[in-house]
């Protein structure tokens, strides 16, 4: 039943991010003002031409979606996991217990703003897309354990 559970948070996880990103784009300058940008064979490299950063129009290569989604599937094994030895069970614990897990992305992401100069705005936007997605996952993961 956790199996069916971790299956469908990933799925979930993975709407709620492409639905958010959708919603709330990342600006291209802000990349380009990192310095980052995609050559044609889709490697992201260092440089200041804008011309080539990153937009919000690019769409993920195939590997970025499984890697995508492994990653869901991690966290939401990780909750599932979790819950199981604290002896929790139902969709409000894990949504509680994801909700306590946001602390993880909010510091690593202030990390980035403060030591690698990352914009804010960005380092926001991923941090609002990680919040959602911990709250859902631990609701999924939560109703089938």
């Amino acid at each position: 039943m956790v199996a069916i559970g971790i299956f469908i948070a990933t799925i979930v996880a993975f709407l709620i991010s492409l639905a958010f990103y959708a919603a709330v784009p990342i600006a291209a300058t802000e990349n380009a003002g990192a310095g980052v940008r995609r050559t044609d064979d889709g490697d992201a490299s260092a440089g200041a031409n804008s011309a080539t950063a990153v937009t919000s129009a690019d769409r993920p290569r195939w590997w970025q979606i499984v890697v995508e989604m492994l990653r869901s599937a991690l966290v939401a094994i990780l909750l599932a996991g979790l819950m199981t030895t604290a002896g929790w069970s139902g969709p409000w614990a894990g949504l509680v217990l994801g909700l306590a897990l946001s602390v993880l992305p909010i510091v690593l992401l202030a990390g980035s703003v403060l030591w690698e100069r990352v914009p804010i705005r960005s380092a926001t936007a991923h941090v609002a897309d990680w919040v959602i997605k911990l709250a859902a996952i631990g609701a999924f993961v939560g109703a089938f354990v």
